[in-house]
This record gives structure tokens, sequence and C-alpha cells, in this order.
């Protein structure tokens, strides 16, 4: 590795961006990454490089590269997860800008220039970058999938949930390594990564954030390489830990609720969480889909407001479907409906959801649909 004259940035010089980078057990990726962060042409920056207990000498090639550009802190701790060490990274950000880089991503060398450029000529909370994803098997560089409301951020045009309640979830993606947050921003609204998950702790983030910033804007270039293992590995892990994702949502509601932002947004929320529990419950064996469907069921269904949905919310009507049959039934209720080929259409939601308003009507109308008389006081 060679020193580049220019790296040594004066104690007195404010630091324009701090970049966060999570590093657990990636000593074969996290060198590309520190070195894509050191070669930005946005010199006045930090790299904070937190190792979250790697035992593959993962510390060691961090600190090599610490010694030869002052500008990286390192940050070590005990394994706790991304969440924390994202968390962590940010208590010790001085930077006037947050980005936030995967230890085996990597992003091209203006990338923080114009991004940072965008934040201040447009007074940004937040500042999205065009990505692409990088599939490790096969070294090819593929497009990423478009967000279904991404043109509200078209052209660079500044806009937030103010302008487009309904939609401002769908405008961009859940991650946080593409975009460049205000860190006054984040403290003044204490945004923070959720801890007591171990999947869509960035999506926790990232909503939380769209759901209070005033001015949003996106840079269409791709500047950053997003890096994909393997889908079906990402699969199994969302096969493991698929009782979490509901849980995320959750939380997302009740930061909306305590902020006063659920009614203005409640629209935007429930197509985000139910397109995307769907897509989870797509990719799971049927006993785990059982298990989930049961669980959305007896739990989820009444906080998330799907007995109250209405056809307009769910532009989806496999989706739509789904979850009102998973509001309505328990999944052998569901399954033996649906031998019988008894779909709830989503256009008959409301009426149907009417009947179910409170649990004695619910039971009388399963006995109704499956033939049992109601038992006499």
């Amino acid at each position: 590795m060679e020193q580049e004259v220019d790296i040594v940035v004066s104690p007195d010089t404010p630091i324009k961006v701090s970049v966060i980078i999570p590093i657990y057990n990636a000593r074969e990726y996290v060198g590309l990454a520190i070195e894509s962060a050191i070669d930005q042409t946005l010199r006045e920056i930090e790299i904070i490089c937190v190792d979250d207990g790697s035992t593959d000498h993962s510390l060691q090639v961090i600190k090599q590269y610490a010694e030869q550009d002052p500008r990286i802190r390192i940050v070590t701790e005990n394994n706790a997860g991304v969440a924390i060490a994202r968390n962590n990274g940010l208590r010790r950000a001085r930077g006037e800008y947050i980005a936030f880089l995967d230890a085996d991503d990597f992003m091209e060398s203006p990338t923080l220039e114009r991004l940072y450029a965008l934040a201040k000529e447009k007074n940004l909370d937040i500042a999205i970058s065009g990505y692409d994803l990088f599939q490790e098997k096969t070294c090819k560089f593929v497009k990423s999938i478009p967000s279904p409301h991404e043109e509200i951020f078209a052209d660079g045009k500044v806009a937030s949930k103010n302008e487009y309640p309904d939609h401002i979830f769908q405008a961009t993606d859940g991650n946080a390594w593409n975009k460049l947050f205000r860190r006054a921003f984040i403290e003044e609204k204490e945004l923070h990564f959720l801890t007591d998950v171990r999947m869509f702790e960035d999506v926790y983030f990232v909503c939380t954030a769209l759901s209070l910033a005033e001015r949003i804007a996106r840079d269409d270039t791709v500047w950053i390489h997003h890096r994909v293992h393997s889908e079906s590995a990402r699969n199994r892990f969302f096969r493991k830990y698929y009782p979490e994702v509901p849980l995320v949502y959750a939380k997302i509601k009740e930061f909306l609720v305590k902020h006063g932002m659920y009614l203005p947004l409640v629209q935007s929320f429930v197509w985000l969480s139910t397109s995307r529990i769907f897509k989870i419950y797509n990719i799971l064996n049927n006993d785990s889909k059982e298990s989930l469907f049961n669980l959305l069921h007896d739990t989820y269904a009444e906080a998330f407001g799907w007995r109250e949905i209405t056809a307009e919310q769910l532009p989806d009507h496999e989706v739509g479907e789904f979850i009102v049959n998973v509001a309505m039934y328990t999944y052998k209720q569901y399954v033996k409906r649906e031998k019988k080929g008894l779909r709830v259409k989503l256009q008959k939601l409301p009426k149907l959801l009417k009947q179910f308003k409170t649990r004695e009507k619910f039971k009388g109308f399963f006995s109704k649909i499956f033939g049992k008389k109601k038992k006499q006081e």
C-alpha cells in the first residue's frame, strides 16, 4: 500500500463526512472497502472502523491501513452485532455528514465529494446514491431493482414525506450504505439502529429517518457497489430469523406513533410492511410458513391495522389477499379454505373485515363458514 502525500488532514480542518465501517470477520474484503474510502476525492473525512470482535485477523488488516492514514480511527468491541457496531460508530462520529459502508462493499472515488456537494447545495437531511450489485460468484456488476416510487426523487428533486406521505417508504430502499445523513439531524431526532434484532436493523434506521427528514434528494449515478455473496445464503438467513421481520415493522410503527407520523404515513407504512412480510413468507418452508402466519394472525394483524385496511393501501392484489387471510384466519383455516377454492378477494375486503371487529364476531363468522352450530350460553 502506497501512502499518498495529501492524505494528512490538519486536526483543525472540519470533517465533512464520517465513514462508518462495521467489520466482522471480513479479512478477505475489508481492505478493498477501506481503500475505496481512503481514495475518496473528498479528503476532509474520517474513517471509523468498528471491529465487532473479529476472529479472522480483520483487526490486523485495519491496523495496517491505520498506520498509513491518520484519518482512520479504530474502535474494537466484543461481538455484539452490526447494529451496535454502527451505533458505536455514530457516537464517535465528528463529521458534518455520516456515510455507512459495509466491510465487503466499495465505492467509486468521487462518491463522497458528489454526495456531499449535493447535500450542501440543497441543504439535505439525506442524500441518496445510485448503486449496483457486485455478484461475488461471477464477478459481474448487476443493476439494482428500482424502488416502486423512485420517481419522487428523480432528477435530483428535493422532496420528503410532506409532499409524498403515501409513498415515501417506496421512494427508496431500506439500505443505510447508499445514503449520506446529516449528523445534526441524526442527533436531533435521536436516530439509531435497532439492536435487539439480527436483520432489518438498517430498515428501521432508514425508515425512521425518512419519516422525519424534511429535505431528501438523490444522485442517480452508480457510485456504490454492494457485494452479493449468495442468494441461497441470504434466504437461509431469512429462514432462520423470520420471526424478527414483523417485530422490526412493529418497532417502526411504534416510532411513527411516538413522533406523530403514523397516521400521515399509514398508507406507505402498510404497503411497506405487508409487501416485505409477504416476500419473506414465500421463501419459507411449510412449517415456518405456518409459524409465521399464526404469529401474524395472533400478534401483529391487529397491531398493524390489517383488519382496518383498504384496497387502495395495497396495490398488489396478491399481497392484499394474503394479508386479509392472515387477519381473518389461522393457518389451518386458511389452508382448508384454499383447498376448497374459497379465496378472499381484495375488492371484497372492506365488507369482509367489518365482520371481524370483535372476537365474538370472529367466532360467529367462522361458525357460519364451517357449518358449526354456535354453542348455546
